[in-house]
């Protein structure tokens, strides 16, 4: 029987689960949606203002997506078994993508519905003293879970010397980079509330409040558009950063053991972490021993020099051999006329 090793973890992915940084980070936030929301429902209810119905949406959707987002950590956490010989760490990307979604229909359609329906019924602007009472908690609220998770952002993107804004925008971090979004997002979401309230008072009806929900909504949609592009890319296969690729290549072709590089490649499969996979040709002067130990060399060299780098997977071949005609992937034309044949 074949001797099976357990999948290896990035130093980056051993950091961050020591720290538990993202785990305390989302409690935070979903504490922070949870209050908030039951206090934007009220405050809706009793004021009958569109803009915060819409933020009361706009927070579930957030506790939502806390509530997916801190359930994937423990799944993406078991262990490696003969089915799943990479182990689960890509659920963190699914689930991460879901809440985005959820983000979507439940957040931003209803928002959009609320300020639909305002608008074909407008109405005198109501009593708006518990809206403003309340969009102030949540100001303090949000606040707290935006400052939280930029203190987060900020000490990551030091590790790994890059600036705030670029770590957030490559992070293969699900939690963090859906945590910061979301709050700024809520903290804009507030302020369109506030000047919506603040308009009607002045306009004397109820039509800027019920604009500021389709913006609300919006908002919200671009949001989760957003996030759930990035997200679809780790899902399908995304690859390290061209910088890092370069690097790579570097690392591989500097070895004297490396006649040639054939297939360079290295694919996310969780959060900061990603497995590299090579098919070199080897210097043919070399024993076979020498060989193996140019290889573990090489080995710990890439996982030392990119700390996201999990694993690595050398194929070591002695020639190139192309692709026959028979090997190539069928043409569309070609598969519908298979197809067609059966």
């Amino acid at each position: 029987m074949a001797l099976s090793l357990p999948p290896r973890h990035s130093r980056a992915a051993l950091r961050s689960a020591e720290t538990g940084e993202s785990a305390r980070t989302v409690r935070i936030a979903l504490l922070a949606n949870v209050v908030i929301a039951l206090a934007k429902l009220g405050a809706g209810l009793l004021s009958g203002s569109a803009a915060m119905l819409a933020e009361a949406a706009h927070s579930f959707a957030d506790s939502l997506n806390e509530v997916l987002l801190g359930s994937s950590m423990p799944r993406a956490n078991r262990p490696a078994d003969r089915l799943h010989p990479i182990g689960f760490g890509r659920e963190r990307f699914l689930w991460a993508f879901l809440a985005a979604i959820a983000s979507f229909l439940i957040g931003s359609c209803l928002s959009i519905a609320l300020a639909i329906r305002n608008l074909r019924a407008t109405g005198e602007s109501t009593s708006q003293g518990i809206a403003w009472f309340v969009l102030a908690i949540a100001f303090i609220a949000d606040g707290v879970s935006w400052w939280r998770g930029m203190r987060q952002a900020r000490r990551e993107a030091a590790a790994h010397d890059k600036g705030v804004r670029r770590y957030l925008w490559r992070t293969s971090d699900p939690v963090l980079r859906a945590v910061v979004v979301e709050d700024n997002a809520a903290l804009l979401g507030l302020a369109l509330a506030a000047l919506g309230l603040l308009l009607s008072h002045w306009a004397g009806n109820d039509i800027p409040d019920a604009l500021a929900a389709l913006l609300i909504g919006v908002l919200l949609a671009v949001t989760a558009i957003g996030l759930g592009r990035i997200l679809a890319d780790y899902l399908v296969g995304r690859s390290l950063p061209p910088s890092q690729l370069e690097r790579l290549e570097a690392i591989v072709a500097g070895l004297p053991a490396v006649a040639e590089i054939l297939t360079l490649w290295a694919v996310y499969i969780a959060p900061e972490e990603a497995i590299v996979a090579a098919k070199i040709h080897p210097d043919e002067s070399l024993g076979s021993e020498q060989l193996a130990r140019e290889m573990d060399a090489l080995d710990g060299e890439i996982r030392e020099a990119l700390p996201e780098v999990a694993d690595v997977f050398l194929d070591v071949t002695s020639f190139r051999r192309e692709t026959l005609p028979s090997e190539a992937l069928p043409s569309a034309k070609g598969a519908g006329a298979a197809a067609a044949s059966l």
